[in-house]
């Protein structure tokens, strides 16, 4: 049996089970790098429902700690980031690139944190625009 690609659709779609590892893709889809100190206490705001003002060491840590151990390594395991111990920079790769469609996908289909830091209510149900249509209501 034929060994599958680091970063096929199936293996990308197992790694995005994980809601952590999701949590790391859909941070990347909005910024290319950062850090992992930056990425958990983003994160543990979005797991905790709050703001990133409101996260605390000791809730961010333990979090940081299984991105470490866990989910980036397994990340980098199938070539969607590089990580970088020593600094602790991450930084999403071209695989990354080629599965961007796919992660939007499973981002828009997941119920958790969107990583979109501007206010969605007044375009998410929204009737587009077409040429003629009224833009006030009378």
């Amino acid at each position: 049996m034929p060994e599958s690609s680091p970063h096929d659709a199936t293996s990308v779609f197992e790694l995005l089970s994980r809601s952590r590892c999701r949590y790391v893709t859909y941070y990347l889809l909005k910024n290319q790098h950062t850090t992992v100190e930056r990425l958990s206490r983003q994160i543990t705001a979005w797991e905790r429902e709050c703001s990133l003002e409101a996260v605390t060491e000791a809730e961010r840590h333990p979090i940081q700690t299984s991105l470490i151990h866990h989910h980036i390594p397994r990340l980098a395991d199938h070539g969607l980031l590089e990580y970088d111990h020593r600094s602790g920079d991450v930084t999403s790769t071209a695989a990354f690139e080629s599965m961007r469609e796919e992660i939007r996908r499973a981002r828009t289909l997941d119920d958790g944190p969107v990583p979109d830091e501007e206010p969605l209510d007044s375009v998410l149900y929204a009737e587009p625009l077409t040429e003629g249509s009224a833009t006030s209501s009378e």
